[in-house]
């Protein structure tokens, strides 16, 4: 089994070039080729192939990694399969192929120039280019040799909503259909009423293929009906009800109703309303599981509405005064931070020469011992900087710019924090309306039950 990852690298090239063929981790560099190159100088060619297209800038290299289940390959056979997905996918790029052995599992490193040496194109990786290219290739290759590959079955990813809401145990609307489909199939007698009991749930059936799809009330979005996570055409849907009007086995499942219960406690205005509607959703104590009564789209928001209900209980806010006060008073200390902010960047502006010759003596000094010699342009850079540096003390001024940054940072931060908070202040004003008009019907009904309950008491 091949799992493949790529990323993209700016770092030094040096730097990449010695992890991948590290004497400790390929055997003494046993496993370890290249195309295009030579590992001792490839760090120096890589950047003449940029300088001769003019493509320096940007991402530097890419870093392939092709890693396999333990006990599955040996050394020989892993730095095989490299070199071949090496020239078949990276055909006129300069490449290391390096297969690290000091693990459990063999893993191939394959780094490649960002810039071809042949035309100048310059790589670009994309979800398209990894799932049809890199791991289809791998896989194939994988197959060749009778290696295992991850087998992922055919079927929709979650988005992160729908993966969230599982997480938490609340229902995600294919969950729903798939329900409301399961009850309607118990309780129909043919297809016909099977149809009309759907549409009694809100449901627009539509007939466009041989599979019928439903679409619940307030969505836009179709499903087709499922059984056990196949999808049935209409003449499997005809061949379940025979069956299950026939077949003594088959069990008849009926809808149970849910009584909207709040929770109890002393807390009033916007900071009731939110907990209300987040039990409602099922988020908190418990509530009560998801109805189609529940508009599709407040599915999307409940992580923002939890949000919500932490910070109006944590800050004690029930009023639109408290909450229109919370607000000024982070603002104040925005303007506070942002005139913090004009102030230190002052400062940096001033010290930028400075820093920047820092820049350049820590980019180049040393780079000749490295294996990567100055360009002329590079040197001269190097000869500026240090002169500019001559009459400064290096380690007072790293010590100042590092504490300059660390300044800024910790403003950014609380800036950011701040403005956070702000936009969530804003959105619990602006949804304070809805809530309510969303809470409306369940009120309504909690009190029908009620009297409903209270009713039969007593006749009782």
């Amino acid at each position: 089994m091949a799992v493949t990852k790529i990323l993209a690298k700016d770092a030094r090239l040096d730097k990449l070039i010695r992890y991948v063929v590290n004497p400790k981790k390929t055997g003494e560099q046993v496993f370890v080729s290249s195309i295009g190159c030579q590992p001792e100088t490839a760090a120096r060619t890589w950047m003449d192939t940029k300088r001769r297209f003019g493509r320096t800038e940007g991402v530097q290299a890419y870093h392939l990694i092709q890693s396999f289940r333990p006990g599955e390959i040996t050394p020989e056979l892993a730095h095989e399969i490299g070199n071949r997905f090496a020239e078949r996918y990276l055909d006129g790029f300069e490449v290391i192929v390096g297969t690290h052995v000091d693990k459990a599992h063999v893993h191939n490193h394959i780094i490649f120039n960002s810039v071809s040496d042949r035309d100048g194109h310059k790589y670009h990786s994309s979800p398209n280019s990894y799932f049809k290219e890199i791991r289809g290739l791998s896989d194939r290759l994988c197959r060749e040799y009778g290696l295992s590959v991850i087998d992922e079955p055919n079927k929709r990813a979650l988005t992160y909503v729908e993966w969230r809401m599982q997480k938490l145990g609340i229902r995600t609307q294919r969950q729903l259909v798939d329900r409301d489909v399961a009850e309607c199939l118990s309780l129909a007698m043919d297809v016909g009423q099977f149809y009309a009991l759907m549409e009694d749930r809100g449901y627009t059936i539509q007939h466009r293929s041989r599979y019928p799809t439903f679409v619940p009330y307030g969505d836009e979005h179709g499903h087709r009906a499922r059984v056990k996570g196949k999808a049935m055409t209409e003449d499997d849907l005809i061949a379940y009800i025979d069956k299950a009007m026939t077949d003594p086995t088959f069990e008849v499942i009926m809808p149970r109703q849910q009584r909207v219960r709040f929770p109890r406690g002393k807390v009033t205005g916007f900071r009731a309303c939110v907990l209300a509607w987040t039990y409602i959703l099922g988020l908190v104590n418990d509530g009560v599981q998801m109805q189609h009564v529940v508009p599709p789209k407040e599915l999307k928001r409940f992580e923002q509405l939890k949000k919500a209900a932490a910070y109006l209980t944590n800050n004690k806010i029930d009023t639109l005064e408290q909450l229109e006060a919370r607000m000024a008073d982070l603002t104040r200390q925005i303007d506070w931070q942002t005139k913090h902010r004009i102030i230190l960047n002052g400062q940096k502006k001033r010290q930028r020469p400075l820093y920047d010759a820092l820049q350049t003596v820590a980019m180049f000094e040393g780079r000749d011992e490295a294996g990567c010699p100055l360009s002329p342009e590079e040197q001269d850079k190097l000869q500026k900087a240090q002169q500019i540096l001559s009459k400064t003390p290096i380690d007072i001024l790293k010590l100042e710019r590092e504490r300059l940054y660390a300044d800024l940072v910790e403003v950014n931060r609380a800036l950011r924090s701040l403005k956070t908070e702000v936009r969530l202040c804003e959105q619990i004003k602006a949804d304070s309306t809805r809530i309510q008009s969303n809470l409306r019907p369940f009120l309504t009904e909690d009190r029908e039950l009620i009297e409903e309950f209270s009713h039969y008491d007593r006749e009782r």
